[in-house]
């Protein structure tokens, strides 16, 4: 009779501090990812190789209304992704736009600190009941799979083009592409058998197609803003098929997020150095990543302590 009153009693005392560790590890979460974007942050920027000095003279040359049409262009891209986000879960769940902003932005910022945008899968599973976290992570696969293919085929359409001019490079670029596409390809089906893919409507695929062609097309205008105000002389067709191509790079190489700044230098120098020198292809990759990763990370950090996580 002891012992069952004493099994009990520690039985209770285990739940109650199990129950007290789950309150405690929702804000936990939140509060590491505010700190490892602020830490990445501030790696990446001391880390560049580009001097502050440079990036403010080449601001001043700048027409301030550029700035602000590039932050505009980002901030709209991420309204988009908002709504594709909005459309993909209003079978599992019907919430607001709002709410769909505040999900994407702050799910973006738990991306920046983990590999092949592992914080996002994970991030967003959290602002639902656990039940339906299997039908989440599926539509977070979907959402990436259809930015990826709009990503994808625009990018093999300029890879065409550029074959012409730099053999070697887009062989080992479309090798790379083509492992990297298998290995989404086995994803899909093992979420297809495991994960009820199979089961999206036709409809479903359409619209998220749409919603990530439009977003595709809205962050990609900051780079023909920032080639126009360096005033290149290369035609504007070589400007689209070589950013359709930059693209189609950096998105098929996985890593994490701290290293992107990096490999964007080096794969837009590869890229746009026809006819332009280094410094400006460097600064023009800075200030769009800048507009389209720094300022929606940053704006997902504030959002993060705005909405209440579900329990573990």
């Amino acid at each position: 009779m002891i012992f069952s009153v004493a099994n009990c009693c520690i039985f209770r005392a285990m739940t109650s501090t199990w129950h007290k560790a789950k309150q405690f590890l929702a804000p936990s979460i939140k509060i590491l990812v505010f700190i490892g974007c602020i830490t990445l942050l501030y790696f990446q920027w001391t880390d560049r190789p580009v001097r502050m000095d440079s990036i403010l003279f080449y601001l001043k040359e700048i027409p301030f209304y550029s700035i602000g049409l590039m932050l505009l262009l980002s901030l709209t891209s991420w309204l988009v992704e908002s709504k594709k986000w909005q459309v993909l879960v209003k079978d599992i769940e019907e919430i607001r736009f709002r709410e769909s902003i505040i999900q994407s932005l702050t799910a973006q910022a738990a991306s920046f600190i983990t590999p092949l945008r592992a914080g996002e899968f994970a991030y967003k599973a959290l602002f639902y009941e656990r039940d339906d976290r299997k039908s989440i992570l599926s539509r977070v696969f979907l959402g990436n799979l259809c930015q990826m293919i709009v990503t994808v085929f625009l990018g093999l359409i300029g890879l065409l083009f550029y074959i012409k001019k730099e053999f070697y490079g887009t062989l080992i670029l479309a090798i790379t592409g083509i492992v990297c596409l298998a290995v989404i390809y086995a994803f899909y089906q093992y979420l297809s058998d495991h994960w009820h893919l199979k089961d999206v409507t036709f409809k479903l695929w359409k619209q998220t197609i749409a919603l990530s062609l439009l977003r595709y097309l809205f962050f990609a205008s900051n780079w023909l803003i920032m080639l126009q105000l360096i005033k290149s002389d290369i035609a504007l067709l070589t400007w689209l098929d070589n950013i359709a191509l930059n693209y189609l790079a950096v998105s098929i190489i996985p890593m994490f997020q701290i290293f992107d700044i990096p490999v964007k230098w080096a794969v837009a120098d590869m890229i746009f150095n026809g006819g332009i020198l280094q410094s400006p292809i460097v600064i023009a990759t800075t200030l769009i990543w800048l507009t389209n990763t720094l300022f929606p990370t940053l704006l997902g950090c504030i959002l993060i302590p705005f909405k209440k996580l579900k329990t573990l």
